[in-house]
C-alpha cells in the first residue's frame, strides 16, 4: 500500500476547511431596522413590524434580559443577524410591500433564523420627529 503524503493530506483539509468557511460566511446577513414592539410573548419573543416594511409583522427572539427591558408600544432600534439559507417564495415575495424588502436580502429575515445582537430603545427626540 502506497503512502499518502501529509503535505497531501493537509491541503486537502485546508482546502475543504477553506470552502466550508467560504459556504458559511458568504450568507451571513447583517441587518439593522426599526421596530415598534406590538406584543410580548412568553417564550422571549416579541413580535411587531419594521419600519419602512409595510403592515407586515415579525417575531424577533430575544435573550431574557433584552426581553425584560423591552416595552410594548415602544420603538426600538435593532441590529439582528442571520444565515440566508432558506429562501422566501416569489408568491409571498409579491406581496411583500415597502422599501424595507425591496432588498431581497431582508426577505430571508421571514424564513431563516434570527439571532438579534442587539437592541436599543430610540431616544424620545428621533420619536417626535418621526
Amino acid at each position: 500500500m502506497r503512502k499518502i503524503p501529509i503535505f497531501t493530506l493537509l491541503a486537502a483539509i485546508l482546502l475543504f476547511g477553506g470552502y466550508y468557511l467560504y459556504q458559511h460566511a458568504s450568507s451571513k446577513v447583517d441587518v439593522t431596522f426599526n421596530f415598534v414592539v406590538d406584543q410580548k410573548d412568553k417564550n422571549n419573543t416579541v413580535t411587531g413590524k419594521i419600519d419602512g416594511a409595510g403592515n407586515k409583522s415579525i417575531t424577533l427572539p430575544l435573550s431574557k434580559e433584552s426581553w425584560d427591558t423591552v416595552e410594548k408600544g415602544n420603538r426600538y432600534n435593532v441590529e439582528a443577524t442571520f444565515y440566508n439559507k432558506n429562501k422566501i417564495s416569489s408568491s409571498e415575495a409579491k406581496e411583500l410591500n415597502g422599501p424595507f424588502w425591496s432588498n431581497d436580502s431582508n426577505q430571508g429575515l421571514l424564513v431563516n433564523k434570527v439571532h438579534v445582537e442587539n437592541i436599543q430603545e430610540l431616544s424620545d427626540d428621533f420619536k417626535k420627529r418621526s
